[in-house]
């Protein structure tokens, strides 16, 4: 039996209390590296390597700029406000706009876009590299865009003060957004090289993304503006419609369609094609995942696909499986070579996203997409005077023309 007096009692509490210090650090330090060496697999197949001395280098300064300029700026600097900083400057170091940092509200938007109305001035853009702005796609009926008379390829190069750059892109996108009934002030390029000032009205604009109707007595006609919105419920819909009206071919028109949800565009395909590859994406590293047709709901009248020079992305999806698979034909222009598919990846402290470029597409022949875009198999031009407008009337548009003139020879 031991005996000590309280300061042993003291002295003993203080070694124990130090090694029970020791044990719990000891442990957070094991955790943490446990953490850092654990290889973390991402839903799009990215396993990031084990950290190493040049990567924790290259924090480590990141770090020593972000202290540096918050304690020792002439002014007063929301440290937040410099980590977004520095989060926008690596994503826009890609050279890619899309590739970029979203803000936790621009995150939350993002997941309802696309599914309810929203307040704008009604038009479907890309961000065009070569004029650096901001080019119009397409305008929806009845929106604030068609009254105030913008054109299928004009280019948004100012929004209120603030300059389109690959940069500011998303930022001026946001801005044509707003408040029912609030303005907006944008410098247009016109397709003949004028520079307008315009100022639209927002309104409410609720995209309902497909049209048909019957043209030539006996074809169906489905325009699709853009691949959002619950597209393939709302392509269904016609298109069920149609065929109960015993239609003798079907006229899809993907022009000025600038996109949108893969997975939407691959549910579209599964109604019209064969059994099939519909479209590859490579990821990087070379992983790949093919998206696959099983032919039960093959057509089974003659199919044509309008393309044009802004048929961008999911529209390049559709129209390449279409004309791969031999099931229809594509007549119109080579279309725009968009494809890439961008990843959306919640930040773990919850303070924004990041949209990361993380995969190419290629159609099931091996095209790739991206800057090559697709070739149709009947090449034709509309005539000058209707090239940038919204609809050009069915007798003067060749493209449709060729279409029709094409299923009624089957």
């Amino acid at each position: 039996m031991f005996f000590y007096d309280d300061e042993d009692k003291y002295e003993m509490k203080n070694r124990i209390l130090t090694l029970v210090i020791s044990i719990v650090l000891s442990a957070i330090i094991l955790f943490c590296l446990y953490i850092v060496i654990k290889p973390i697999v991402l839903e799009d197949g990215y396993s990031p390597k084990i950290q190493n001395n040049t990567q924790s280098a290259d924090l480590n300064r990141i770090e020593e700029v972000l202290n540096r300029i918050s304690s020792q700026y002439v002014d007063e600097i929301d440290k937040e406000k410099l980590i977004e900083g520095a989060i926008n400057g690596i994503a826009s170091a890609t050279d890619d706009v899309y590739t970029r940092y979203m803000t936790e509200e621009e995150y939350n938007e993002l997941l309802t876009s696309g599914t309810e109305v929203y307040s704008g001035i009604g038009v479907h853009i890309v961000f065009d590299d070569e004029n650096n702005a901001i080019m119009i796609l397409g305008i929806m009926p009845d929106s604030p865009a068609l009254k105030a008379g913008l054109n299928i390829g004009d280019y948004i190069i100012k929004v209120g003060d603030v300059e389109v750059t690959k940069d500011t892109y998303q930022k001026c996108t946001d801005m044509l957004k707003g408040d029912e009934g609030t303005s907006v002030n944008i410098t247009l390029k016109r397709a003949n090289g004028n520079v307008e000032e315009k100022t639209l009205t927002r309104a409410s604009i609720n995209e309902n993304n497909v049209s048909s109707e019957i043209i030539n007595d006996n074809i169906g006609y489905i325009k699709i503006w853009e691949f959002e919105n619950n597209i393939c419920k709302q392509f269904k819909e016609q298109y069920d419609n149609l065929r109960a009206k015993k239609v003798k071919g079907i006229v899809l028109d993907l022009r000025n369609n600038p996109g949108g949800i893969v997975d939407e565009t691959v549910e579209i395909a599964k109604l019209l094609l064969p059994q099939c590859d519909i479209v590859k994406l490579v990821y990087r590293g070379g992983n790949e995942k093919v998206y696959k047709c099983d032919g039960k709901n093959e057509i089974d009248i003659p199919l044509t696909v309008l393309v044009n020079s802004n048929s961008a992305s999911a529209a390049e999806i559709l129209s390449g499986a279409i004309k791969d698979s031999g099931k229809g034909i594509l007549i119109g222009n080579k279309t725009y070579g968009k494809g890439i598919v961008q990843s959306i990846q919640k930040l773990k402290d919850g303070k924004g996203a990041l949209s990361i470029t993380t995969a190419k597409y290629y159609t099931a022949s091996g095209v790739e997409i991206h800057k090559n875009g697709i070739e149709p198999n009947i090449t034709v031009d509309l005539p000058a005077e209707y090239k940038n407008v919204v609809a050009a009337p069915k007798d003067k548009d060749t493209q449709l023309q060729k279409a029709i003139e094409y299923i009624n020879s089957k």
